[in-house]
């Protein structure tokens, strides 16, 4: 399964649309920089099996998320690094563990443009690529021109007996092994019992199969309201907490609908949601509890540290 995505469309959802947009915002902020692109430009996701293409001009590609292996022509390229793709090259994206993937093409995946956003938004069938999934004979429409950074990274990378080559630092790079996942106390959170909160707080939950762009269900010890009450359906987002009757929580993900009627326990910190997208069924999570404050506080250092790495970067090449 893939798609082409950038950050999502927002502003929208009074209207019922959802945000769309990439599953691992990390990589995919990442990726964009290894190819001189700004960190919304659009790129291809793959959350499921197989990917290949051909390149049909000389391409400034870069591909990293979890659980994948690239090569260009049968030869292997490591992932969170620039390389070059000359025309008529095929480049394989192929299954390891699985997860969450990316490849990133400088000046971007030039999809449609609607709401603000190239995302494919699928439920309403919008966005990307024909507002679909990719399939085999798809023709990608992307930059012919290289912006300055670009053209600087392409010369480098083209120096003879392969001494352009560079990578990002291990760092730099994602910890996609993470599974504890940091949240803060949603509007429903005192609302469950403290058993509830308890099981919260020490136990583990299994993701179960039923994960997507919509949501995560996951499966652990039962957590169940004080006094069980019936709600209004109100706002949820992305990283929202949901509590099902039978005490099972399903985490809204990307794709996540604008409203829901279950009890919100709790709200996934962002700079989480990259991780807790990267997870696999059958994965073991934990949560802890931080403050709305203390979420804002690693979102905005995370933002800073990119925004850092990026005049880094620019500066190696000049």
């Amino acid at each position: 399964m893939a798609t082409v995505q950038d950050t999502g469309r927002f502003g929208y959802r009074n209207w019922g649309i959802n945000n769309s947009g990439c599953m691992d915002e990390s990589s995919v902020w990442l990726c964009n920089m290894l190819v001189a692109n700004g960190h919304s430009d659009a790129v291809v996701e793959i959350t499921g099996g197989e990917f290949s293409f051909t390149a049909t001009q000389v391409l400034l590609l870069a591909c990293g998320g979890k659980g994948y292996r690239i090569s260009r022509n049968n030869n292997s390229v490591e992932p969170w690094q620039p390389f070059i793709a000359e025309a008529g090259d095929t480049v394989h994206i192929r299954p390891d563990t699985g997860g969450v993937y990316y490849v990133a093409v400088h000046g971007g995946v030039r999809s449609q443009w609607i709401l603000n956003s190239r995302s494919t938004h699928l439920q309403a069938g919008f966005g990307g690529h024909d507002g679909r999934t990719l399939k085999p004979g798809d023709h990608l429409t992307v930059s012919v021109l290289r912006n300055e950074l670009g053209e600087r990274i392409y010369r480098h990378l083209s120096k003879p007996n392969g001494t352009g080559h560079l990578r990002l630092s291990p760092q730099a790079i994602p910890d996609h092994t993470k599974s504890v996942i940091r949240y803060f106390p949603a509007n429903e959170h005192l609302t469950f019992s403290r058993e509830a909160l308890a099981i919260l707080e020490t136990e583990k939950f299994e993701l179960t199969k039923y994960a997507n762009r919509m949501g995560f269900r996951l499966n652990g010890l039962p957590m169940y309201l004080d006094n069980p009450f019936q709600m209004t359906s109100t706002a949820v987002v992305p990283g929202t907490m949901q509590v099902t009757p039978d005490g099972q929580m399903a985490v809204l993900m990307t794709d996540a609908q604008t409203t829901g009627g279950y009890p919100r326990i709790g709200q996934v910190c962002r700079v989480d949601l990259s991780l807790l997208a990267q997870q696999l069924p059958g994965s073991l999570i934990s949560f802890r509890k931080i403050t709305e404050e203390k979420a804002e506080s690693i979102f905005l250092s995370r933002q800073q540290a990119f925004i850092s790495l990026e005049k880094d970067y620019a500066l190696f090449f000049s």
